[in-house]
């Protein structure tokens, strides 16, 4: 443990003297950009990934340099930085067959195992654990950018999980009663009672860091604050089991001393509650990071790999929130029963401040398996000095043990969540091997609380000890490194207020090419929709309007039947690829 965190924050010391800014966009021979592109510096570990317009932009140390691009399918390409003008990369498409592992139920299975051939997992595999006869698409391929070995140890090699039920509402509210029942009121945790709220500016660009209240009468029954693209999530009964729907709750925006009330108090199953805020758009660039370690025993048999998969997350971090005045802390726990509980070292823009204090770390103690979680909890959202003004907070809590289950516990978990989803602190739990379901349920409701997310790593890796799947339908097995930038980078990039907000230049960018005609209906729709095309030809693709690719469906007749409602409410696009043509059409989820 010693070790931990030395040389991840030592990667954000980067000079900038010799640096500049390289833009450039990748093409297939036809000229189709190609979405989600690696890009990154020949025997360097920073890089990024191309946009929806399979563009970039990429800072390089000077224009000596090579950038190495890949993308699966196609033969890399290495090209020389040009500082006066933009690139254009085009990459031939490979001869070779690609082939993926798929995985089915809780079992693994190969795809090669169907047709007779040999397959072995690369670094661009896609693993999708899925219910039987369920198919789910992600929108890009996992990826991952190597980085100079850790204590030996090249990043990469750590497989990890996102279970987020956000996404997959319905089937939350299935397990939270079903599955998992039996331990919300061991926790006293219920998420069930749902509040979505949407905050614009004129223009509609996302009104990001405003505090939202959900209150009966003059009883707040909570308080969040919108994220990155303007959503807070708010809860009513999360804390009582015997919690009805009320007819009198209301929603409130809040902004230096003025108070705006939205129209309705709409629960998340009868939609979206969206509200306009008649002020000036205005945007920060803070974004705080901290990382809430168990520091017990336990934890040895993945530290060391974590150690170099951090320390590839930050550089890459750093690189793709260009614009961001990041900040990083540190939380260590162990048990009370230990030579310490809870030590801290607060947010630092310095890395080697930050590297001094984790340098002194060991790991030790603990034994029994609950752990101090909520005393480490209430050190990392009470002690620490979270901005006010960051578009972006988010508490990645590693851990491989839950918390003690006595009322004092309990108790405190309970005081942690409701203030860190008032302070607009994401919480994030990473799982390593050791969790128990009891555990999982705790955890899951902690990341809605908070507008969080839940990851957890897994058995593909072969590191470590036992890794608890979580209950759930699907999930996509990514590289932990990868799968870290995503969320972080997905929780803190913002658009410049005078910049056209990202899901217009999505949707108008996909209805640009609407050469087919199909209809949708019942639109707008609860969940099931009809998708009606002349003939029974191509691919329909399901895409949210930041141009993330949710789903691929084959169509095999006229008439295709497919099911949102385990999104969230909003608007979709469903783009009709048949050759060289397509179509598109918005579908609104209420």
């Amino acid at each position: 443990m010693r070790s931990l965190f030395i040389a991840l924050f030592t990667a954000l010391a980067v000079s900038l003297s010799a640096q500049f800014y390289q833009a450039g966009c990748v093409t297939d021979a036809e000229g189709n950009p190609l979405i989600g592109a690696n890009v990154l510096i020949k025997d360097k570990s920073s890089g990024t990934v191309t946009d929806f317009d399979g563009c970039f932009t990429l800072m390089v140390p000077s224009k000596d340099v090579e950038l190495e691009v890949s993308y699966v399918g196609f033969v890399p390409a290495r090209v020389r930085v040009n500082k006066e003008s933009n690139l254009v990369i085009i990459l031939e498409a490979s001869t070779a067959a690609l082939e993926e592992v798929v995985v089915t139920g809780y079992g693994l299975s190969r795809k090669a195992d169907m047709t007779g051939s040999a397959t072995t997992m690369s670094s661009r595999d896609v693993v999708k654990r899925s219910a039987p006869g369920r198919e789910e698409i992600s929108a890009f391929s996992s990826f991952s950018i190597g980085s100079s070995p850790v204590n030996g140890l090249p990043a990469g090699q750590l497989t990890a999980g996102e279970n987020n039920d956000f996404g997959k509402w319905n089937l939350w509210e299935d397990i939270s009663q079903e599955d998992l029942a039996e331990f919300r009121d061991l926790w006293g945790l219920y998420p069930d009672h749902r509040y979505a709220v949407q905050l614009t500016y004129p223009g509609g660009r996302p009104a990001t860091n405003v505090e939202v209240t959900l209150q009966n009468g003059s009883d707040i029954e909570w308080t969040s604050r919108t994220d990155n693209r303007g959503r807070a999530e708010l809860w009513s009964g999360m804390n009582d089991s015997k919690a009805q729907r009320s007819e009198k709750l209301n929603l409130f925006a809040h902004h230096e001393g003025k108070r705006y009330p939205l129209p309705a108090a709409v629960e998340f199953k009868d939609g979206l509650n969206q509200f306009e805020l008649p002020l000036a758009c205005a945007r920060s660039a803070a974004v705080d990071i901290a990382f809430v370690i168990d520091a017990t025993s336990s934890m040895d048999d993945e530290m060391r790999y974590l150690n170099a998969e951090l320390t590839d997350v930050i550089r890459r971090v750093k690189t793709a929130l260009i614009a961001a005045d990041l900040r990083t802390a540190a939380v260590f726990y162990r048990d009370s029963t230990d030579a310490y509980v809870t030590r801290h070292q607060n947010f630092s823009s310095s890395s080697d401040t930050t590297v001094a204090y984790c340098g002194k770390q060991n790991p030790a103690g603990g034994g029994d398996h609950p752990e101090a979680v909520d005393a480490a909890l209430e050190t990392a959202v009470g002690q620490l000095d979270w901005r006010e003004n960051a578009v972006s907070r988010l508490l990645f809590l590693v851990l491989d043990a839950p918390p003690h289950q006595d009322a004092v516990s309990r108790n405190r978990l309970h005081k942690m969540t409701i203030a860190a989803a008032a302070r607009g602190i994401r919480v994030v739990p990473v799982v390593c091997s050791g969790m128990t379901k009891d555990g999982e349920y705790l955890l899951r409701s902690i990341a809605l609380a908070t507008n969080g997310t839940y990851v957890f790593l897994t058995d593909d890796s072969g590191i470590g000890g036992s890794h608890l799947a979580p209950t759930t339908d699907a999930y996509e097995v990514e590289k932990l490194n990868d799968l870290l930038v995503r969320v972080i980078t997905g929780f803190s990039e913002t658009s410049p207020c005078d910049a056209v907000p990202k899901e217009q230049e999505v949707s108008k960018q996909l209805l640009a090419g609407d050469d087919l005609k199909f209809k949708v209906f019942p639109n707008p729709t609860s969940g099931p929709v009809t998708l009606e095309f002349p003939h029974a030809q191509g691919e329909v693709h399901l895409f949210d309007l930041t141009g993330k690719l949710l789903r691929r469906i084959k169509i095999s007749s006229r008439k295709e039947r497919v099911n949102l409602s385990g999104l969230a409410g909003g608007t979709y696009l469903l783009r009709w690829i048949n050759g060289d043509k397509e179509g598109v059409k918005q579908v609104i989820l209420q």
